[in-house]
């Protein structure tokens, strides 16, 4: 017997890209990478957790990683990712 659920399946598709910059640190899903150059970005620049947020946004129907946290707002200036990632979880958490 096939059971119906009522969840609607979504999926999202995350990308995001930054400069190298001299006297950046690099930062590579979450974890710093020894290099002489970072990721250019108003966060830490950490592309990969950055593509992993944008998914999760798209796919919840949310809008994009600039939207939630623009570059326009300095409590945002060399955020940690991670950071990011944990308050959309918590968004995402109270969309259910």
């Amino acid at each position: 017997m096939i059971e119906e659920h009522d969840h609607e399946y979504r999926t999202g598709i995350g990308t995001d890209i930054h400069r190298l910059a001299a006297g950046k640190k690099l930062m590579l899903c979450g974890l710093a990478v020894p290099y002489d150059c970072g990721l250019a970005g108003h966060s830490d620049g950490d592309v990969a957790l950055h593509a992993v947020i944008e998914a999760l946004l798209g796919a919840a129907g949310m809008g994009d990683i600039g939207t939630l946290f623009p570059d326009t707002d300095t409590k945002y200036k060399d955020a940690d990712s991670k950071g990011l990632l944990l308050n959309v979880k918590e968004k995402l958490e109270e969309k259910r």
